[in-house]
């Protein structure tokens, strides 16, 4: 059975690298579509509709995540392709889901093709059923005391507890952390507004351009509208925000 499979990778020669090896020891898998570019992959995995996608994770444009979420046609078996160990690898390792570690060793590519076949073999409706428990498994990492960054070198596994605040800088957000460290991410603040502001969450948007963590609030000079978090720095107060941060400080 000849499986057909796009490859997407930010760089090339990583996708000449995987193609040799599929066509040297894995011919029963047929690359019709390989793009270096996210935003392309989209187009190319909804217009050829392939059996295997294998992914890079860590690409400059956008995260492997974050093109999976913008997918409306998800009926496929997932090979994630990632440099990095850091992070949830377990959550990734679910029913079709399956990740190698690069450099691609032959072995591993040939037994992530082979649990792929013998899910297909059994009829199994393991991408969509996969896909859903990897977001679910995903966000409950995420949710419970961390958060997954994405970098330009790659993505990083953040404590809730560590950030301060989120400073919006254009297109970009600067996470502040405790430890003094700052990190820049292509995710903007309002996508980690709809992440982390949620019920029952320690983090508040208070400006256009700030969330802070409430639990690092030592103070707030109402006369100056500025909230102070670890007695050091300094965030401002927008109008529009100060009824739930009144309502949270019980004024």
């Amino acid at each position: 059975m000849t499986l057909r499979s796009i490859i997407i990778d930010d760089e090339q020669m990583g996708i000449s690298s995987l193609k040799a090896l599929l066509e040297a020891y894995v011919p029963e898998v047929k690359v019709v579509a390989e793009s270096t570019s996210a935003g392309n992959a989209i187009e190319l995995i909804e217009n050829y509709k392939p059996e295997i996608v294998f992914l890079d994770i860590n690409m400059p444009e956008m995260s492997g995540f974050e093109l999976l979420d913008k997918l409306r046609w998800k009926n496929f078996s997932l090979v994630f392709i990632t440099a990095h160990q850091q992070y949830a690898l377990k959550a990734l390792k679910s029913n079709a889901v399956d990740y190698i570690l690069k450099p691609v060793d032959y072995v591993e590519l040939q037994a992530a093709v082979q649990k792929i076949q013998k899910q297909l073999n059994n009829k199994e409706k393991s991408s969509l059923t996969s896909y859903s428990k990897l977001l679910k498994e995903l966000d409950d990492y995420q949710y419970k005391n961390r958060m997954l960054v994405n970098l330009r070198s790659g993505i990083e596994a953040v404590e809730l507890d560590e950030i301060i605040y989120l400073e919006s800088k254009s297109n970009y957000t600067r996470l502040h952390l405790s430890n003094g460290k700052t990190i820049i991410t292509s995710k903007t603040l309002k996508e980690f507004e709809d992440q982390l502001c949620i019920a029952s969450s320690p983090f508040m948007r208070v400006h256009k351009s700030y969330i802070i963590n409430l639990k690092k609030v030592t103070r707030y000079v109402k006369s100056e509208d500025v909230i102070l978090l670890d007695d050091k720095l300094k965030v401002p107060l927008s109008r529009s925000k100060k009824d739930a941060f009144y309502a949270w400080m019980n004024l």
